[in-house]
């Protein structure tokens, strides 16, 4: 069982597709590439009239699941958002006009991309202190700034879980995204693998691909952990397993790349 936590599935809701076919088009995708249950996460940005609200949100997926049924695609869609970081993220939360992970205790939340925001192990204790498990949405493509600052790591030793995006350690993104989602990866920061999916901008990656380059790269217990573990039990509202940090070995393309960067 595979369960996709990052997904932009909704139609005319965010930066995702923009009409039902796409969306019908996207799940018809989603399934051929081996993922079985999708949580869709639209854009929640407090800040913008437009944000999507949890009635909106469960009336779309109810049209796409009796269209996916009609079309014999055999996807199951759930509600959540990806929270855009706010000061008043807390209380939104607890007025229920966010949206957690299949209405577990599991928040998908991201930050901004170039700055730290200063209040931001702040909100992640807020959010812990109510129950809630932040889970960091694609940290691998946050500026270096997050990473000089050390702030992601201290984020995960309190308790907040991290999520990579596979198209970020398969290429999609450019070569630093790539070098960052494999440190994450192999470092053990690292706890769940989603697709992150857009439509048709964004390549969606099938699931054995997926899975062979995160055995190369952290290894099969890892491997399972992040693409199949983990997701079923933020979808089941448990606790997710701790991945391993990887000691560094080379593959023989690795090696012949870097004798010919010597020549």
């Amino acid at each position: 069982m595979v369960v996709d936590i990052h997904c932009h599935v909704l139609d005319g809701i965010d930066d995702g597709p923009k009409t039902l076919e796409e969306a019908i088009s996207l799940c018809r995708m989603l399934q051929i590439r081996g993922i079985d249950k999708v949580i869709a996460t639209p854009h929640f940005i407090g800040d913008y009239d437009s944000k999507p609200t949890p009635e909106n949100i469960n009336e779309k997926i109810s049209t796409l699941q009796k269209e996916l049924n009609k079309e014999n695609i055999k996807l199951e869609i759930y509600p959540g958002m990806e929270v855009f970081a706010a000061n008043d993220t807390v209380e939104r939360l607890e007025e229920g006009e966010i949206l957690t992970l299949n209405h577990s205790r599991y928040v998908l939340i991201e930050f901004s991309f170039e700055n730290i925001p200063k209040y931001m192990s702040e909100l992640l204790f807020s959010m812990q202190l109510k129950g809630y498990i932040p889970i960091i949405a694609h940290p691998e493509r946050y500026s270096i700034r997050y990473r000089k600052s050390g702030i992601i790591k201290k984020a995960v030793e309190n308790g907040a879980l991290l999520q990579i995006n596979s198209g970020s350690f398969m290429g999609a993104h450019g070569s630093e995204v790539r070098d960052e989602a494999i440190r994450l990866l192999t470092s053990g920061m690292a706890h769940l693998v989603a697709t992150d999916a857009h439509g048709d901008r964004r390549p969606v990656y099938s699931i054995l691909e997926v899975r062979e380059a995160l055995i190369e790269i952290c290894g099969a217990e890892n491997m399972k952990k992040l693409l199949y573990i983990n997701p079923q039990r933020v979808f089941e509202d448990k606790d997710v397993e701790q991945t391993s940090f990887v000691k560094k070995s080379f593959s023989f393309f690795d090696i012949f790349k870097n004798i010919g960067l010597r020549d």
